[in-house]
């Protein structure tokens, strides 16, 4: 019988553990420079992950939630250009990781406060920033707390523009939770709708499942963001969607970036058919490989002045 642990973010101490394990095991399955660091926080001590080239551009990224830092970087890391970039990637607080394990509220702009406190500790007084899911709606809180701190913005396959779909994300968390021990066929039909990873890729469906035992599941969001609330945002703006993706679908992000955001400088709507999780499907590369071209090439300012 498992242990009984006092954590807003883990069902037990020896699920603690088996995650922490796996996050890094997955860590090493990445073919590229890696540093860690731990830094303070009022909201509680942050472990950051650092991939790339040392000398690359300091790129910050937050990612979505209920997943593992090495796992929702695997396909920045192989698509983006990390001989020239850097990526400085926080384990938030009240998620898996290494972090502090106290729930942020999504609202009062706790999540941006706290990413412009991990800038602070990191000694990073501008950078350009990309948010990856839920991570985007990190970031936009990040402009409305603290616009000056961002350099650029690169929102990808990103909540808080268009609203998810309630009744299918609804759906998945309900599939979920539904049984305390998901076998792996269970854990792929349950993200089938929205995550539709393949039949091989059985190391992902693993390490869903392993999340769906061991760490606890509290829907979280962030809310969609307005025109006024982004009114003070200067920096370029570069939107990747779906247009499969149920959770944010593409069509209608692009749209409600075109009229909330004032700079959006470039967008790409992705036609791959592989949902929200189409930058890990191995079918869809040959769609998304200009993709990372072009976010490598905003995030270096290449091609063009503004």
């Amino acid at each position: 019988m498992e242990q009984t642990y006092e954590s807003e973010v883990y069902r037990s101490k020896e699920g603690r553990h088996i995650l922490h394990n796996l996050y890094r095991k997955l860590l090493t399955e990445l073919d590229v420079p890696l540093a860690e660091r731990m830094v303070q926080t009022r909201f509680g001590d942050t472990h950051v992950m650092l991939y790339g080239h040392p000398e690359g551009r300091p790129v910050l990224v937050f990612y979505g939630g209920y997943t593992l830092n090495p796992l929702a970087v695997r396909p920045f890391v192989r698509g983006l250009d990390l001989n020239r970039i850097r990526l400085i990637v926080p384990d938030p607080v009240g998620q898996i990781g290494f972090s502090a394990e106290n729930r942020l509220s999504c609202s009062k702009g706790a999540y941006g406060e706290w990413a412009c406190q991990v800038m602070d500790a990191l000694g990073l007084p501008v950078a350009p920033v990309l948010g990856y899911s839920f991570g985007a709606g990190v970031a936009l809180q990040l402009c409305e707390t603290s616009v000056l701190r961002i350099e650029r913005l690169l929102l990808v396959m990103p909540s808080g523009l268009a609203g998810a779909s309630t009744s299918e994300a609804s759906r998945f968390m309900r599939r979920a939770q539904r049984k305390s021990a998901p076998t792996e066929e269970e854990v792929q039909k349950a993200l089938q709708p929205v995550w539709p990873f393949p039949q091989e890729e059985v190391e992902v469906t693993n390490a869903v499942r392993m999340i769906l035992l061991h760490a606890k599941q509290e829907k979280q969001t962030l809310g969609r963001f307005s025109r006024k609330s982004l009114r003070k945002l200067n920096a370029p703006v570069c939107v990747i969607a779906e247009k499969s993706d149920l959770l944010f679908p593409g069509e209608a992000v692009i749209r409600r970036a075109q009229k909330i955001i004032p700079y959006l400088k470039d967008s790409r709507l992705l036609s791959t058919g592989g949902g929200h999780g189409c930058l890990f499907a191995p079918e869809a590369a040959e769609k998304t490989d200009g993709c990372f071209g072009l976010m490598s090439d905003f995030i270096l300012h290449v091609n063009g002045e503004e």
